[in-house]
């Protein structure tokens, strides 16, 4: 895990991708706006982008979630017109149209090292994908417990899952959540920032 503390600095991404794959990644992923873990991938490593299709040219990029922001908006929009709309905050899986995961939608092609994946690897990938697209699965579904952190606390009970709040807040900053996200799943090896600071 490397902290950047922005959501685009071309730069630091791609500094931060390098310093992993030098401690041995072999796949990196970003949570910010450019290419730079596939920039960053040295041959026979990969990178995962985030938020643009665009971001995924390179051939040493696996895939990007991205997003679609079309249907979105038109749906505000419509919403607005006939009054029904009321401003907060908008929340949406990918039964909305408006995320995509590059190479798995209609009409894209999936990427050389997607593509060379076990097709029983692949299979889970699109079945997955067709229930986020079908509204049977959620980023709900992804948080939902029996979830251990990496100190080896429960975090969620089976069955139990995180609400929007939890997804949002940290107490630190006075959310009202219950759990929280101020901790890492258990296969996650990295410390917490310091909120304090």
């Amino acid at each position: 895990m490397r902290w950047i503390f922005t959501w685009h600095d071309p730069i630091l991404e791609k500094e931060g991708a390098s310093s992993l794959f030098d401690a041995g990644a072999q796949v990196v992923m970003t949570g910010a706006d450019t290419p730079a873990p596939a920039d960053a991938a040295p041959e026979g490593k990969w990178g995962i982008t985030y938020d643009y299709s665009g971001n995924c040219t390179s051939p040493k990029c696996l895939t990007s979630m991205y997003w679609n922001w079309g249907p979105e908006y038109a749906r505000i929009v419509e919403g607005s017109r006939e009054g029904t709309w009321r401003g907060g905050w908008e929340y949406f899986d990918a039964d909305s149209g408006a995320l995509g995961l590059f190479g798995f939608m209609e009409g894209e092609t999936m990427q050389p090292g997607v593509a060379e994946l076990p097709a029983e690897d692949l299979a889970l990938v699109q079945d997955t994908l067709a229930k986020m697209l079908a509204g049977e699965f959620t980023r709900f579904d992804v948080f939902k417990g029996p979830i251990t952190d990496n100190q080896g606390n429960q975090v969620l009970a089976d069955g139990v899952s995180l609400e929007q709040l939890d997804l949002d807040g940290f107490a630190q900053f006075g959310s009202e959540c219950t759990t929280c996200m101020y901790w890492w799943n258990q296969n996650i090896t990295a410390e917490l920032p310091d909120l304090e600071s």
